[in-house]
């Protein structure tokens, strides 16, 4: 099961050392995006995420909460141990 956390609860991850990964495509990243986040597309990510040791705590996001859910239980069975699926985020142009 992965954990599901609150924009309240990132600050907590990111003192952690946890990677901000916004799993949506470039083109919407662009629109908006958290601060310090990468980008790093849901169709992408297991390439993205190879450079990053399997215990890194990683959060990821999307504009809906489904791409950060599959993105997120992806990389838990590909044995990532800290993963963390903050959902939903959404901006106001």
């Amino acid at each position: 099961m992965i954990p599901k956390i609150t924009l309240k609860d990132l600050p907590f991850y990111q003192e952690q050392g946890a990677i901000l990964i916004d799993v949506r495509d470039p083109m919407e990243y662009q629109m908006g995006h958290l601060p310090n986040a990468y980008n790093i597309p849901y169709d992408h990510i297991i390439e993205g995420t190879k450079k990053y040791l399997k215990d890194t705590p990683m959060v990821l996001y999307c504009s809906s909460g489904t791409r950060s859910r599959m993105a997120a239980h992806l990389l838990n069975s590909m044995g990532y141990t800290h993963v963390y699926d903050l959902g939903k985020v959404t901006w106001k142009s």
